[in-house]
């Protein structure tokens, strides 16, 4: 099934997007394409990160899913390597990104390098029957390796995964110091095989109260400051932002 969607750029230009082999079923982002929500999702509003970023910046998608973060952000004239570890989905961000020179990565992001099978798969929907393949990554380790560009934002949302992931990215998080977007996904633990979901600290997950010792600031999806504390309470989407990135722009 496929289907177009028409995206506002913050310069008030309209841009018609194809998306193609939508799943017709399932709790993912292919229903907010159907019945034309995606961009009403606080996840999919572009102003405030296209206005902290300059044109032409490197931007990560860790996540991709199907191209649904990454294709607006290129519009917005910045340069994405959006990262899916799926195989399924990584082919169909590969043809939904084609029309817009994105580059696309076949990695899945975890605190080691593993090969698992999962059936985790379509955001969420512990309905998936087939089982894929994944290889799993240390995000810091593929960047080396693969002479990847200095992103300025990094877009992470990997259902729970990222409780395990950030301590991959740790030269990321604490030397080159972009600002991220985090879909944080608090206490989302999963009961599927080789897919753990959320991991609490004591148990070896990251702790998100690095980031507030780091001296990044942190931010809701509508904008607005948040205590450190809000991380200890609730999941939702936070915007991470290195204080030295608002002292530059006079904030």
């Amino acid at each position: 099934m496929n289907s177009e969607l028409i995206y506002t750029a913050t310069n008030g230009k309209r841009h018609n997007i194809k998306f193609y082999d939508l799943l017709s079923e399932g709790h993912n982002m292919d229903k907010h394409i159907l019945n034309g929500s995606l961009f009403h999702r606080p996840d999919h509003r572009f102003g405030m990160l296209a206005g902290l970023l300059r044109p032409s910046s490197v931007v990560y998608d860790v996540g991709s899913y199907i191209g649904t973060f990454a294709i607006p952000m290129a519009i917005e004239g910045m340069n994405i390597h959006a990262f899916e570890g799926f195989p399924d989905n990584y082919q169909r961000c590969v043809k939904n990104t084609e029309p817009y020179n994105i580059v696309n990565h076949l990695c899945a992001v975890s605190d080691k390098r593993s090969t698992i099978t999962s059936k985790f798969n379509s955001c969420m929907d512990t309905g998936y029957k087939k089982e894929d393949k994944i290889e799993y990554y240390c995000l810091d380790e593929f960047v080396k390796e693969n002479s990847l560009p200095k992103p300025e934002l990094v877009k992470v949302d990997i259902e729970g995964m990222e409780s395990l992931a950030l301590h991959g990215m740790t030269e990321l998080i604490e030397n080159v110091r972009p600002i991220w977007q985090m879909g944080y996904h608090y206490k989302f633990y999963s009961n599927l095989d080789g897919y753990p979901g959320w991991v609490d600290v004591e148990d070896g997950g990251y702790d998100f109260q690095n980031f507030h010792k780091l001296e990044y600031l942190i931010y809701d999806e509508y904008g607005r400051r948040c205590e450190p504390s809000v991380l200890s309470s609730r999941g939702g989407e936070f915007i991470f932002i290195p204080r030295e990135k608002m002292k530059r722009r006079g904030s």
